[in-house]
């Protein structure tokens, strides 16, 4: 079994955070490290998924799903590993992404 890790995101008109007048460089920056974490594990499954983009996701992961229909979108982004949340209104560093995906994932399903 290899990790999975999802994140969550709200409404986005793009992924990459170079849209619009003013780019998000918080964007920027996790779409640089989704693209630098995938190289780097390729066994794992990372990708990120937006209510604009990829809405049947949340569909598929209860846990976010409830969050968002209890707390509203602000709660987003929200990343998941195997199922397990960890973190909520803010996106994860590089260095917090990768720490999590170097622990072997446990066979439980």
């Amino acid at each position: 079994m290899s990790n999975k890790l999802v994140i969550y995101e709200g409404m986005l008109c793009c992924s990459t955070g170079i849209c619009g007048p003013e780019p998000n460089k918080s964007l920027i920056q996790l779409t640089e490290d989704v693209k630098r974490l995938q190289l780097e594990f390729p066994e794992a499954t990372i990708m990120r998924v937006s209510l604009s983009f990829n809405a049947q996701a949340y569909l598929e992961e209860p846990e976010v799903l409830k969050l968002v229909k209890t707390k509203g979108t602000d709660i987003l982004p929200i990343t998941v590993l195997n199922g397990m949340i960890l973190a909520k209104q803010r996106y994860m560093s590089y260095d917090e992404m990768k720490s999590v995906l170097l622990v072997e994932p446990t066979s439980e399903g």
